[in-house]
């Protein structure tokens, strides 16, 4: 019986112990088990209490831990006080053992705050030291990034001294020094761009005055800007015609600085000088191409034409300052002349070449005689297609000549009958937008461009227009404009566009596809020219 119990007080006091140590359901619900096994072996409250408490001092001393300490505590109070009520223990029995767990929780809670406080003034003084040595780091650390900084310095204004001399060595504007202080302000320094520039070598310009680039055809003027600017020590900037070693001129964009010394002193002048010979003969062409847009357009018409039955209006805007498209509209024999074309090119001959287009063809439609192609007979009226063929034949040398070509589309609209005429040189067919209708069709006829051989035949159509029908002449520029990402206007987008434009007036339909032209480019201006013409039956 004794070994029994003995047994039962080893296996509770391992059960305790491991309950305590690890912790968990499973081990809590075996010493539950071995409890009660004890309780059925006549092993006494105090029995069992001694049993727990050494259990319990056993586990406290392997740990160090103040926070398990306290869990462990915890942990054994609420297991002792779940094991009395089960067991029928004693009021007076669990009182006492709750009261001893209570001190020696408190004892612990003690000691845990003793160690605390010993940490905090441990870390306190820990801190401090820290403080102090960061406080002397950061000082010898100042100290030498001060002397650092001076080194760095000193270092930097030495590398921008060499920089500034290779610099002035190595830039493309002629730079030049004189002495202030000498007569006559002698070249003292000239960069090799400078030499380059005038033709004079670096030994040759030193002690120089820059007068030996001036000559014949340098302007007084500028002379006078240079000598007011010496005299009152002011800077000065100023373009005039120089001469360069071997006779040639060129004009030079001069920039003249005073340099003071600290007690204000003028010691030194530089100069500073770039040749704008290409730049200046750019803006002289410049303005010659802009004076030719000028004419270009006002050989264009300027308004809309109005005829009993008919409005017809039209719309330019050329690529650059010069631009290869032409149309005209304009009253000829008993019918009304309306012309699209497109000169390759947008220099300066395409703009003549659309100029002599322009002149030739009215000079043809408005011939009261033309010989007949192959009859030979003179008649009174010459076809569209006609016209077209001696138009191609009477440019033929020039476009040749020029390497350009054209396109057109040629059409007569005669009021009283309604007819409208047409033939076509390789041109963009005009679309047709029947009155009442949002289909519109497109009006062509056989035919190549101007330019590749003198005699060519053009096939000409003709039909009859009703009061409410809209034509819309245009040229490649609309089509073949871009957006951003690359995509095309095309004909499909402004056909569907023109197709919704049938009660508007010639004039407002041009007015909102160019406005549709400029949203769908995100621009104002097109890598080609862009012109319309609209015409209206009333």
């Amino acid at each position: 019986m004794i070994d029994r119990v003995n047994e039962i007080i080893q296996i509770y006091t391992e059960e305790l112990r491991a309950y305590l140590a690890e912790g968990g359901e499973a081990r809590l619900e075996r010493a539950y088990e071995i409890g009660r096994r004890a309780v059925e072996s006549d092993l006494g409250v105090l029995d069992m209490e001694t049993i727990f408490r050494e259990a319990l001092e056993s586990v406290l001393q392997r740990l160090s831990s103040p926070a398990k300490i306290l869990r462990t505590v915890e942990m054994a109070a609420e297991f002792w006080a779940e094991s009395l009520a089960p067991f029928e223990m004693t009021h007076r029995g669990y009182r006492e053992a709750n009261n001893e767990l209570r001190q020696l929780n408190q004892r612990l809670e003690t000691e845990i705050d003793e160690r605390k406080r010993a940490e905090t003034a441990l870390q306190k003084a820990h801190d401090e030291l820290e403080q102090r040595v960061q406080q002397r780091t950061a000082e010898l650390a100042e100290a030498n990034s001060n002397l650092q900084a001076e080194i760095d310095e000193r270092k930097r204004y030495e590398e921008r001294l060499l920089l500034r001399d290779r610099a002035i060595e190595a830039s493309s504007a002629g730079i030049i020094i004189t002495d202030a202080k000498r007569k006559g302000h002698p070249i003292i320094y000239a960069n090799p761009a400078f030499s380059q520039m005038t033709g004079y070598s670096q030994q040759e310009l030193i002690g120089q005055n820059p007068r030996i680039l001036q000559g014949p055809e340098t302007a007084p003027e500028a002379i006078e800007t240079i000598r007011e600017a010496l005299r009152e020590g002011k800077p000065c900037l100023t373009t005039l015609k120089n001469y360069r070693k071997n006779g040639t001129c060129f004009w030079n964009e001069l920039f003249i600085s005073p340099v003071y010394d600290s007690r204000g002193n003028l010691t030194h002048w530089i100069g500073v000088q770039t040749d704008v010979t290409q730049l200046r003969r750019a803006e002289e062409e410049r303005h010659e191409l802009e004076l030719a847009k000028q004419i270009q357009l006002s050989l264009l018409p300027d308004a809309p034409l109005h005829v009993e039955g008919v409005v017809i209006a039209g719309y330019c805007l050329p690529a650059t300052h010069v631009g290869g498209d032409y149309f005209d509209y304009f009253y000829g024999q008993d019918a009304i002349d309306i012309v699209i074309a497109d000169v390759s090119g947008h220099s300066m001959g395409a703009a003549l070449i659309m100029a002599e287009t322009r002149s030739t063809l009215k000079a043809e439609a408005l011939r009261t005689l033309h010989v007949h192609p192959e009859s030979g007979m003179l008649e009174k009226d010459a076809g569209t297609g006609d016209i077209l063929r001696i138009l191609n034949a009477l440019l033929y040398e020039d476009l040749s000549k020029a390497e350009l070509f054209i396109t057109m589309f040629y059409m007569k609209y005669n009021p009283a009958t309604r007819k409208l005429s047409y033939a076509n040189a390789g041109h963009n067919r005009p679309l047709l937008l029947p009155a009442g209708k949002t289909v519109c069709c497109e009006l062509d006829a056989e035919g190549i461009i101007f330019g590749v051989t003198k005699e060519i035949q053009f096939e000409e159509k003709s039909i009859l227009l009703n009061p409410g029908d809209l034509v819309l002449l245009y040229t490649d520029g609309i089509t073949e404009a871009q957006n951003p990402r690359g995509e095309f206007f095309g004909t499909e987008r402004l056909t569907r566009i023109f197709s919704t434009q049938g009660a508007k007036k010639p004039q407002e339909i041009i007015n909102t596809i160019a406005k549709e032209l400029q949203t769908f480019a995100e621009s104002s201006s097109f890598a080609d020219d862009v012109s319309m013409v609209v015409l209206k039956v009333l």
